[in-house]
């Protein structure tokens, strides 16, 4: 009888080996042709390219590898994945037979004041020995276990990409942080420059003060101007520390002086193509996390719709029980028994427990959709405003530029006439005052532009590879992994 019941249960396991509920379909999303801002669809995207190809400052490279080899985020976020993946394993050892061994001596005394046939009455010593094996399995007759196991090793996968949304973030952040550094060093150069040029004047007005040849108001206006621009200097090396300190953070050690590379004469950035809206599905590390959460959340709810179904689970125990040790391992004192149980949670008779609880799946699941679309709308509006900042801030650097030009031309003319004669050194002064501001305009339009197309790589979902070498990877791995 007992092989039957069991050959009936697998035969059963065969016969319904499909898991309850849904199976995942990828929601209907709205996507655009282009993304804002665009010209034309592209095929390719730049963000298909590992940072270090992007990035090509070695000093920017080393920083940026520092920062994934040691950043706190980092290690946190590897650690997270770790605990996922320890916890998709749990939910897929739920599924293998629970094998146990059970090994103890037990003695009691039994006391009994009336006496019993048989039973003396006094206490009386009875001792037991047990050594047995035992073997449970839970059949997952209707998908219940598989899809518990399916939902875990969607988390564990979502863990990942949380993992690789650190890494871009980051990457982006000493990105960012780096060309801001640079662009500050060339404000503070400009600053440096004009305080010397002003130092230059106040010393002519005031040899031409005691010479009778210029008034106390020229010499107090040259005064005035120096102290502007010697204000200037300390906020600039303020935010220079503060940039430092940030990066060194980024990097993982305490804050101190960051090596970098030079701004001045450094090319614009290239126009970069942005490739498919499409492709931000399988680039970004948000949407792919949250699309594993989808893949959990309808896991879920195929778990909860096997609760209305029976679980079968099968044991079988078999080893040696005696009153002696001595005669413990013999044939006479061996047991063996073999079982099953059905069990069927009647929902009228739970409370609708069941039926609640698939409920509440499937509204997580409507949830975790608004939130996958939300989070797909962000993502073409951040690519769109990157894109955007890059073009508006390159026609600004190119007209900060021309005006950087034709100011200082105009201070080498001024310069000219004041030296034959025909100008007054107000002229002179007049030109490098206006010159001053239009220069660090310049170096922080240079800077924001290379921000900006930092920004636009982090925004179409690039930077998430890592070399794991001294150097960049012979062949680095370019393509992202697939979707969920």
């Amino acid at each position: 009888m007992t092989r039957g019941l069991l050959g009936a249960a697998l035969a059963l396991l065969a016969a319904t080996g499909c898991a309850a509920g849904p199976s995942y379909r990828r929601p209907a999303l709205d996507l655009p042709e282009a993304f804002r801002g665009q010209p034309a669809p592209q095929e390719t995207s730049f963000a298909d390219l590992p940072w270090w190809d992007v990035f090509q400052d070695p000093q920017l490279v080393a920083l940026l590898r520092e920062a994934l080899q040691a950043s706190p985020s980092v290690a946190t976020a590897a650690a997270r994945v770790e605990q996922a993946r320890a916890t998709a394993g749990i939910a897929k050892d739920q599924l293998l037979p629970a094998l146990g061994v059970q090994v103890w001596p037990s003695y009691q005394q039994v006391f009994s004041p009336v006496r019993i046939p048989g039973l003396s009455a006094t206490r009386t010593p009875y001792a037991s020995y047990l050594a047995q094996g035992t073997v449970s399995w839970e059949l997952d007759l209707f998908g219940r276990l598989r899809r518990l196991r399916e939902a875990a090793l969607a988390e564990y996968l979502a863990s990942e990409e949380a993992a690789r949304g650190v890494t871009v973030s980051l990457v982006s952040d000493v990105a960012r942080s780096y060309f801001q550094l640079m662009a500050l060093d060339v404000q503070l150069e400009v600053a440096r420059r004009s305080v010397a040029s002003r130092q230059d004047t106040l010393a002519l007005f005031r040899a031409q003060e005691r010479g009778g040849v210029a008034s106390g108001l020229q010499t107090a206006s040259g005064e005035a101007l120096l102290a502007d621009a010697e204000a200037t200097i300390p906020g600039i090396e303020q935010l220079i520390t503060v940039v430092e300190n940030r990066i060194s953070i980024l990097c993982g050690r305490a804050p101190g002086p960051v090596a970098r590379g030079d701004l001045v004469g450094r090319p614009a950035p290239p126009d970069p193509p942005l490739g498919l809206p499409g492709t931000l599905l399988a680039r970004r590390p948000d949407l792919r996390q949250a699309e594993a959460g989808l893949v959990a959340s309808n896991a879920q709810i195929g778990a909860a719709l096997a609760r209305f179904y029976p679980s079968l689970t099968v044991s079988a125990n078999g080893g040696y029980q005696s009153s002696t040790t001595s005669s413990l391992l013999t044939s006479g004192a061996a047991i063996f028994g073999i079982g099953a149980i059905v069990n069927w949670l009647v929902p009228v008779l739970q409370g609708y427990q069941a039926k609640h609880q698939t409920d509440a799946a499937r509204a997580n699941w409507d949830a975790l959709v608004a939130t996958y679309r939300g989070a797909l709308l962000n993502a073409l509006g951040e690519v769109s405003t990157a894109f955007g900042a890059l073009q508006r801030i390159r026609f600004q650097r190119d007209r900060l530029e021309a005006e950087v030009r034709a100011r200082t031309e105009a201070v080498r003319l001024a310069r000219i006439q004041f030296s034959a004669g025909v100008a007054s050194y107000l002229d002179v002064v007049q030109a490098e005052q206006v010159l001053l501001p239009a220069e660090l305009q310049l170096a922080e339009a240079t800077g924001a532009q290379f921000a900006a197309y930092a920004e636009l790589y982090r925004a179409l979902g690039g930077g998430w590879q890592a070399p794991t070498g001294a150097g960049p990877p012979a062949q680095a791995d370019a393509a992202p992994p697939p979707a969920p």
